[in-house]
């Protein structure tokens, strides 16, 4: 299947079953809200590697979404099932951290349509506050509000978490680096058209364990997989809150990425139905 002169493999991306807790933190600016943002998901894109949680930055969120009117960003972590509790403790930590941003609440943002659990963060980060800490109810949404040196911290007591979360991915094969990389980049961009489906950091996770996709050692290694003429090889690794959403984000990222100039042909990874229980057909993608 060709798209845009680029060559869409007929394969599939092999996908795990999810957990996802969604979140915006606002702030009196954008640029507040972004750093805190960045700060809250640092170093959770990659839990194969040893990080405690996977996470990433969905989108600006404008001050007519958000719960107390102000700017926001969006963003979301995740883990397998039976790491609720360690997805919690590192949560409640990313939490405890976002009290040093200046003006920082943050809510709970999960969209309503999607099965979920509610559970209280709140229990996990009380003892930090030594009975200092207040009360408040912003748009029936109950937060504790705890003092700091420029004023206030808050964030709201109960969080959703998505049960029926999948992961998603898919490989561009590209001419150079800067092609690849800014495939990838346009395909984050518009998947931001799509609410629920968040990226994951800039690249393949297991970049240097997938020996067979290194382009350095395509004459070194058996069945490389490294096509004639490929000098760079990149994978969007994204999850999503249910399965439909991660659907959607696979279908508008590759036909973004199919728009950049260099990239040759479009992939994914699968292992026999042994990595995880989903596939996400990339003919399905495209259609």
């Amino acid at each position: 299947m060709i798209l845009n002169g680029v060559t869409i493999q007929d394969t599939y991306a092999e996908a795990w079953k999810l957990e996802v807790v969604r979140l915006v933190l606002t702030a009196m600016s954008y640029e507040i809200a972004l750093s805190g943002a960045q700060q809250f998901v640092g170093a959770a894109g990659s839990s194969e590697l040893g990080s405690k949680i996977s996470g990433g930055i969905e989108r600006k969120a404008l001050p007519t979404e958000t719960p107390d009117g102000r700017p926001g960003v969006i963003v979301a972590v995740t883990m397998n099932p039976e790491k609720r509790e360690q997805m919690l403790e590192e949560l409640a930590l990313r939490i405890h951290l976002a009290t040093l941003v200046p003006t920082c609440t943050v809510f709970d943002f999960m969209l309503p349509d999607v099965p979920a659990d509610k559970v209280s963060i709140h229990s996990k980060l009380v003892n930090n506050w030594k009975n200092y800490e207040k009360e408040e109810v912003v748009n029936g949404r109950k937060l504790c509000v705890v003092p700091t040196i420029t004023g206030y911290f808050r964030y709201e007591q109960e969080i959703s978490i998505a049960t029926q979360g999948s992961d998603g991915h898919f490989v561009c094969y590209a001419l150079n680096e800067p092609s690849a990389v800014f495939a990838v980049k346009a395909a984050k961009e518009a998947m931001e058209a799509v609410d629920g489906a968040i990226p994951m950091g800039l690249g393949l996770e297991q970049v240097y364990r997938e020996r067979d996709y290194c382009i350095g050692l395509k004459d070194v290694i058996d069945n490389s997989k490294v096509p004639d003429g490929v000098g760079s090889i990149l994978n969007l690794l994204y999850f999503g809150v249910d399965q439909e959403r991660v659907a959607k984000g696979l279908a508008v990222a590759v036909k973004a990425a199919c728009k950049v100039p260099g990239v040759i042909q479009i992939g994914a990874m699968n292992f026999g139905g042994t990595f995880g229980p989903y596939k996400y057909y990339l003919r399905d993608a495209i259609k």
